[in-house]
């Protein structure tokens, strides 16, 4: 029996790799070639990127051929690899992969299992010996000493004097697979989530040593060591997770690490889908067309009650008419999430066809969201999408059309007489359409129209794009991120009762190593909206409500009320120039904005607060990349970045990183402050200001004990790695220009010239991705 169920298990890991965009090729050295093969020759470029090569940091170029990319990677025979594909900037799920895994955003990660697929390709039983269940984890310890460049009250005294001392731990641990065959399922437990520092106000960190502003010892070092013995000795994960007692009133659902995160499980057949998620489960992303009509950040509940039903239509149907150049779609999501809390109920809906081979596709999408005590009960919102876009290839044209029309049954004042504290309160906290009436007209359209052109040789390429959002043009399910100030829902859609129109283009001589390309948008109000109107001071007074939000945000959702006239102009250029391994980039970001406002009762400035003047240049990079150097030094990136969109200071960074043998990299970085003549400057207290900042960091991953990579860092007056969590081994650049910080529980977005400004820090630390 045992030979029978091993042979099968063969035949379907062989069929898995036949079909497969993925092959293998055993070595004589005892490694393992792995082939990506991504098949849609009319894409542009394609990024292959995974656990292996840092994911989007690494992500790697696959070299075209007639009938798609291709690249092969070297690994170790043991090798197990995460990987998703970037096609024209879009993230892709491998179709065929040979496995898959809940990617834990409503998507998945190709997996390939090298000794699997080497043993099915031999003919032997060895890959049939693998669980078909899969462990996941991404953990991470580690511990910071902090410092204090200057004095907590007065900061025109220099220093460095110790502030305190910390342990971390975030542990994510899942179990993902098909329980029994077709049926599928995702659990994740939340081990810890304790941080190595307050950088995000939520008081998550767990101090051996801390001192008060005053210079006082708040946590005694002797005391916080015994401490740390006694618990890592006894009850080492209530410790490091900061664990408390679940009886108290006052914390939501578990209310303590460890703690069940996602939830997901249900059944896959040839005709029907489904799957059903709870907690921080996400379901699956939509993006048929342009937008992303369901977000991959949005939880089944997250205040641990509610959830999700996903119904969709199986292979059988979706290739009913594939003979005929035909795929369909479809699915309905009942769901009590519609606030992505998990108190009110929501659905959606969705039917949509990829046609001739998938140059055209049309998709119907309608949400809805509820304040009754059943689904479908008192009506609050309901969202109707439509969506298009066709591929002339012949031509070397793309256009595509997207609309969305948001009804409102119930408004502001409905809602907050149904109970509701505020619109934001009773959202979630996901949208930025405080304001909303059940008028139902212009102010709830939103529309995208998109066209490019490239010639057959992918030398040139243009694209033009007009964009336009009403007043009241909400949409459920696309998440307005208050947590971790990412705005989806703001930079699909852009900000309420706004318009657009932006141009792209490219030049790119393989030839000579040339690329140019150019982004330039202008946007203005759709319409005229006086502060004092029914909708601008409707959406004041809600925020009013949260005022706490607007501190926060500022300047990142508000929509465009109270102008007069005018516009802002936002341009990019950037050049890149390559010579065999060396590439060679500069950019920049101009800004112009000439609103004509209403005298002292708008929010929006006539001038920019980085400069004082109707022109901004608001940041600039240069990067210099260089790859297969050697065998002591395998490559070398250089960025250095202009930073002038700060209202008092300017900052100046260079950052450098050499990528050495045996998987490590080194890295450091040198900054420049300089207080600016600018109005602000002139309020910035000079003495106050730290002009002078470095980091250094070491990381190397080993090969053993599951491939961790341990890390050491240290920072004075700025930090260019990324936070504890965050794959904090690696370095957080926009493009070449250090990147500040986000407090969700205090002042929000961090200016990157602020972040770090009078701090210091040693670090060490482990992290698994496995």
């Amino acid at each position: 029996m045992k030979k029978i169920i091993a042979f099968i298990s063969t035949l379907l890991v062989l069929s898995a790799a036949v079909f497969a965009d993925v092959s293998v090729k055993k070595r004589d050295d005892g490694k393992v070639e792995v082939t990506f093969f991504y098949g849609n020759p009319r894409a542009t470029e394609v990024l292959l990127a995974g656990d292996f090569n840092n994911w989007q940091d690494g992500a790697e170029a696959m070299t075209k051929t007639d009938k798609g990319f291709t690249m092969t990677k070297v690994v170790p025979a043991g090798t197990i690899m995460k990987y998703k594909f970037i096609s024209d900037g879009n993230w892709t799920a491998d179709l065929k992969a040979p496995d898959t895994v809940d990617d834990g955003f409503g998507g998945k990660n190709g997996l390939v299992d090298v000794d699997t697929l080497v043993a099915a390709q031999g003919g032997g039983d060895s890959g049939a010996k693998k669980s078909g269940i899969k462990f996941i984890s991404w953990t991470m310890l580690g511990t910071q000493s902090n410092f204090k460049t200057q004095g907590a009250v007065d900061k025109t005294k220099k220093g460095f004097d110790f502030d305190s001392q910390s342990v971390g731990l975030k542990s994510y641990n899942k179990l993902t697979g098909n329980a029994l065959p077709g049926v599928p399922f995702y659990v994740e437990i939340a081990l810890a989530e304790r941080e190595i520092e307050d950088y995000t106000g939520e008081k998550k960190v767990t101090y051996v040593a801390k001192k008060t502003d005053s210079n006082d010892w708040e946590i005694d070092p002797v005391d916080g060591l015994k401490q740390l013995g006694s618990d890592l000795l006894s009850s080492p994960v209530a410790y490091l997770a900061n664990a408390t007692d679940n009886s108290n009133s006052g914390a939501k659902g578990p209310g303590t690490n460890p703690f069940l995160g996602h939830l997901k499980f249900g059944f896959d057949t040839a005709w029907v889908k489904y799957y059903t998620g709870f907690n921080y489960a996400k379901m699956e992303v939509r993006q048929p067309v342009i937008w992303k009509t369901v977000d991959g950040n949005w939880d089944a509940g997250y205040n641990h009650v509610g959830g999700f039903a996903s119904f969709s239509t199986g292979d059988k149907i979706n290739n009913l008419f594939a003979d005929s150049g035909v795929t369909l779609d479809a699915g309905f999501i009942p769901n009590k999430t519609a606030d992505r809390k998990g108190t009110k109920y929501g659905y959606i809906g969705w039917l949509g066809a990829s046609m001739l081979n998938g140059d055209v596709v049309v998709d119907l999408q309608s949400n809805g969201a509820y304040d009754g005590t059943l689904i479908f009960d008192d009506p609050v919102e309901h969202d109707f999408i439509v969506g298009a876009k066709a591929k002339f290839a012949d031509l070397g044209l793309k256009v595509a059309a997207q609309a969305l029309f948001a009804t409102h049954q119930k408004s502001s004042a409905d809602l907050e007489a149904d109970g509701a504290s505020s619109v934001a309160d009773w959202s979630g906290y996901s949208t930025d359409i405080w304001y909303r009436n059940t008028e139902n007209g212009l102010q709830n359209l939103a529309g995208n129209v998109q066209l490019s052109y490239e010639d057959s040789d992918k030398v040139w390429g243009a694209g033009v794009e007009y964009r336009m959002r009403g007043a009241q043009a909400s949409l459920l399910y696309v998440r307005q991120n208050h947590d971790d100030g990412t705005f989806d829902l703001s930079n699909m859609l852009g900000v309420a009762n706004s318009q657009r129109v932006a141009v792209n283009g490219y030049y790119n001589n393989e030839d000579i190593g040339l690329n140019i390309g150019l982004n330039a948008s202008v946007e203005m109000p759709l319409e005229k909206i006086g502060m004092k109107d029914e909708v601008a001071a409707g959406w004041k007074a809600e925020l009013d409500k949260v005022s706490w939000y607007n501190d926060r945000f500022s300047g990142n959702y508000e929509p465009l009320y109270g102008i007069e006239s005018g516009m802002e102009v936002a341009v990019t250029p950037t050049v890149a120039y390559t010579l065999d391994d060396m590439t060679f980039t500069a950019y920049g970001d101009l800004y112009y904005k000439n609103y004509k406002v209403e005298d002292g009762s708008s929010y929006i400035g006539e001038k920019y607060g980085c400069s004082d003047s109707e022109f901004a240049f608001k940041r600039a990079g240069l990067t210099f990349n260089w790859k297969n150097i050697g065998d002591v030094v395998k490559a070398l990136d250089v960025n250095y970045g202009y930073d002038d969109s700060n209202g008092a200071r300017m900052f100046n960074t260079l950052v450098g990183q050499v990528t050495l043998p045996m998987s490590m990299k080194a890295s450091v970085a040198f900054g420049l402050r300089t207080v600016k003549s600018t109005e602000d400057g002139k309020k910035f207290v000079e003495k106050e200001n730290n002009p002078f900042a470095f980091a250094v960091g070491f990381s190397k991953q080993f090969t053993k004990l599951a491939k961790p990579t341990f890390y050491t860092q240290f920072c004075y007056n700025m930090d260019p790695y990324k936070h504890f969590g965050d794959g904090q081994d690696q370095l957080n650049l926009d493009r070449a220009n250090v990147n500040g910080s986000h407090e969700k529980e205090g002042v929000g977005c961090i200016d990157p010239v602020d972040w770090y400004d009078g701090r210091g820090a040693f670090r060490v630390g482990i992290r698994w991705d496995i």
